[in-house]
């Protein structure tokens, strides 16, 4: 078999050469064989510690919401819900309109009674006008009066005015009358007593 693979060498020549040059290739490729066993080994390993990690770091699955599975509002329900209430909300409602009744009442009442004061005070108030103006009206009068006694006073005054000056005038031409009068008897009774003391003297 040795010779046939070998071209006929003898086995004394050729076997020790064939075994000291076929050991180390068979033996490289065994530990080559068992190192890539090994890296493949630690692939696989690597990778499932890795899809291990990545599923622990992962959030847990959670269940289905409640919300998304079923409806919040179901139409029965709300149904049941607003029927009993109807009676209630109707009650409130006419407890409701008869307050504000009872507010508009009381609100007419005191927009009457401020009507029937105001018509009382502007009445009073007309009243009180009316009575200035005849208190005016008869101011006016008495004015009226009081200008004509005034103009009455003023003409009196004049016409006085006037006579007192007339009166005065002639009294001033009755003295300086009478003084002329009396200067001429003086001086015709000194003259006459000049004479006398003349005659007495011879």
């Amino acid at each position: 078999m040795a010779r046939g693979v070998l071209g006929g060498s003898s086995p004394s020549s050729t076997f020790p050469r064939h075994t000291h040059q076929m050991k180390p290739e068979g033996f490289i490729g065994e530990c080559s064989m068992k190192l890539i066993g090994v890296f493949i080994a630690s692939g696989l390993t690597l990778l499932v510690i890795g899809a291990v990690g990545i599923f622990s770091f992962l959030p847990p699955d959670k269940p289905a919401q409640p919300v998304e599975t079923a409806p919040v509002i179901e139409p029965t329900p709300v149904v049941e819900q607003v029927g009993p209430d109807l009676p209630q909300i109707e009650a409130t409602l006419a407890q409701r309109e008869a307050v504000y009744q009872q507010q508009i009442a009381g609100l007419n009442q005191a927009l009457q009674e401020r009507q029937t004061t105001y018509h009382s005070q502007i009445q009073q108030l007309e009243a009180q006008i009316a009575a200035a103006q005849n208190q005016l009206n008869q101011l006016k009068a008495q004015e009226q009066n009081l200008l004509a006694q005034v103009a009455q006073l003023e003409t009196g005054r004049a016409e006085r005015l006037a006579t007192y000056q007339a009166q005065l005038q002639q009294a001033k031409e009755q003295y300086l009358a009478r003084y002329t009068q009396l200067q001429s008897q003086l001086t015709e009774i000194q003259t006459r007593l000049a004479q006398a003391n003349a005659q007495l003297g011879r």
